[in-house]
């Protein structure tokens, strides 16, 4: 069950999800102020073989910062102008908060968060985690530090997949990327590792894998009745 957090809260949670990250981090925040504290951490989740994802919105980059962020591998930045959002999760736990990146060792502001476990509020988590790749999937990638990622993560296998396979014919049930046809296989690396936690069958995604269009689909049905009907 989701779990009220004050400012104190709030700011262990979203160092512990950042320290307990196994695959994926999120770091959703409007202003992008990257503390030497903050970016050690990120720089020992990356060592570690997780992917991170960071959307900002609010404020150009400072030299400062440019350079603490491509000292971290398995980095990605996004800029998402009408960002005001801010969220930070990893694989496991989640936390919404009033609360930006650069706050978040701060004590005087007043915050709230909320905490959310995957286990516990699987639909809330899903809900909040579609979200953000919808953000993603509108957003800008940055482009100084889009090219870091280094570890053989599951996004250059994605990568690699996308280079044998000229022209993609399906499409990841859940994020819409191109991938390649299988309906057996019907989600991107990423997003199949985040599947494969829950293994629901019948969760409900939001693409279909062989048009790409809007359906709702699941790992056990998903395609739309068209590609369904042209496809069987």
């Amino acid at each position: 069950m989701a779990k009220f957090l004050t400012t104190s809260g709030t700011s262990y949670y979203i160092e512990s999800i950042i320290l307990g990250a196994k695959k994926e981090l999120y770091l959703v925040s409007p202003y992008l102020q990257i503390s030497k504290t903050l970016s050690e951490r990120l720089k020992d989740a990356a060592s570690n073989g997780v992917f991170i994802k960071i959307i900002y919105g609010k404020s150009n980059l400072l030299a400062d910062q440019l350079k603490l962020l491509e000292s971290i591998q398995n980095l990605q930045i996004y800029f998402f102008d009408n960002l005001h959002a801010k969220c930070y999760f990893n694989e496991q736990t989640m936390v919404i908060t009033s609360m930006n990146m650069y706050q978040f060792s701060e004590k005087n502001n007043r915050e709230m968060g909320i905490f959310i476990d995957k286990d516990a509020d699987a639909d809330l988590f899903g809900d909040a985690y579609r979200e953000t790749k919808s953000i993603i999937q509108s957003a800008v990638i940055h482009k100084k530090t889009g090219a870091i990622i280094k570890k053989e993560s599951s996004v250059n296998i994605i990568q690699k997949e996308k280079t044998k396979t000229q022209n993609p014919k399906g499409f990841c049930i859940r994020c819409n990327d191109k991938i390649s046809y299988n309906i057996e296989r019907p989600y991107c690396k990423t997003c199949f590792y985040i599947w494969s936690e829950w293994e629901n069958y019948n969760y409900v995604e939001v693409g279909c894998h062989g048009c790409g269009k809007p359906e709702a689909t699941t790992f056990m049905k998903p395609e739309c009745y068209s590609c369904f009907k042209k496809n069987s």
